[in-house]
């Protein structure tokens, strides 16, 4: 039976509080062998949780030390080979659009930036703000093909978080840090 392997984040410092505001990005990598593998850069140490009833192959929960600040990774066995095959970066952010227009209590959708392809992982970024019954909130979304599995990161701030407590760029760094390794 195959074990989920996950690698401990670096040992935190007695840093000073500007030390700590400044300090590298956290690296979270999550193994399950033969079946995935991602990492990813976060600005801070997250205490990882896991949804109790899980509904993908993985989920997993970053949060920030802001409420509301969270980057969500999920992982699903897929029948195609490549995001290409699905449709081109604003073909499936119209997608991932009209799926969030289904969830309840979302109202409307706003497009943030121009859909892109990452020329390195083949991953797709989307941007998108969704204001709904629970508030506005800004999304930044990777979503990754490889081995038939689908890898979905989903950045979530609170807007009036956006550019005040949490930086954008922050944001951006982190998403596009995103990537698949080899699940061996």
């Amino acid at each position: 039976s195959a074990a989920t392997v996950l690698l401990p984040f670096p040992q935190s410092s007695n840093a000073s509080e500007e030390e700590t505001t400044t300090k590298a990005p956290k690296t979270f990598t999550r193994i399950k062998q033969n079946q995935f593998a991602y990492t990813i850069e976060l600005p801070m140490e997250p205490t990882p949780t896991n949804k109790p009833l899980q509904t993908h192959l993985d989920e997993v929960n970053l949060p920030m030390n802001i409420k509301g600040y969270t980057y969500g990774i999920t992982v699903d066995p897929i029948r195609i080979n490549s995001l290409r095959d699905f449709g081109t970066p604003n073909e499936v952010a119209a997608k991932i659009v009209m799926a969030e227009l289904r969830r309840d209590g979302v109202l409307d959708i706003k497009m943030g930036r121009d859909p892109v392809e990452d020329e390195e992982t083949g991953g797709y970024d989307v941007e998108y703000v969704s204001s709904g019954t629970r508030g506005v909130k800004h999304f930044v979304t990777r979503t990754i093909v490889k081995n038939n599995k689908l890898y979905v990161l989903t950045a979530q701030v609170k807007q009036d978080d956006w550019n005040s407590a949490v930086d954008e760029n922050e944001v951006w760094k982190t998403v596009q840090s995103f990537t698949t390794l080899d699940p061996k």
